[in-house]
């Protein structure tokens, strides 16, 4: 019962990140970003604590882009229409999915840098 419990729930988290997927350029962007960087890390050999910092900085971001999405989605439930405090409210969702991309950018400079 407890193991079948555990497939449903991954199962359903699967089924998320499958839509985030498909529907979020961002999503999509950021995902092949981190590829991109995790690549960088196995050619310059990062020590695990390095690969440990950029994959956690990397699902952060992917994540913080996941609740953005679920609370556009629940935005748009409330106001179908756009409105002024809709906009702004979606606004201040990418400026903080924007700060941690951003934040993460720096991580992975500083441990490409700390390499050499």
């Amino acid at each position: 019962m407890l193991l079948s419990s555990l497939v449903h729930k991954f199962l359903y988290a699967c089924r998320g990140l499958a839509y985030v997927a498909r529907r979020e350029l961002s999503f999509r962007l950021e995902l092949g970003l981190m590829l991109l960087a995790m690549l960088v890390a196995w050619y310059l050999r990062f020590s695990l604590i390095a690969w440990a910092v950029l994959v956690l900085t990397g699902a952060a971001v992917l994540a913080a882009e996941v609740f953005n999405t679920v609370l556009e989605r629940l935005l748009d439930l409330v106001e179908p229409r756009l409105s002024l405090h809709v906009a702004f409210l979606k606004d201040l969702l990418a400026a903080a999915v924007f700060l941690l991309a951003l934040g993460s950018l720096l991580v992975g400079l500083l441990l490409v840098a700390a390499h050499y």
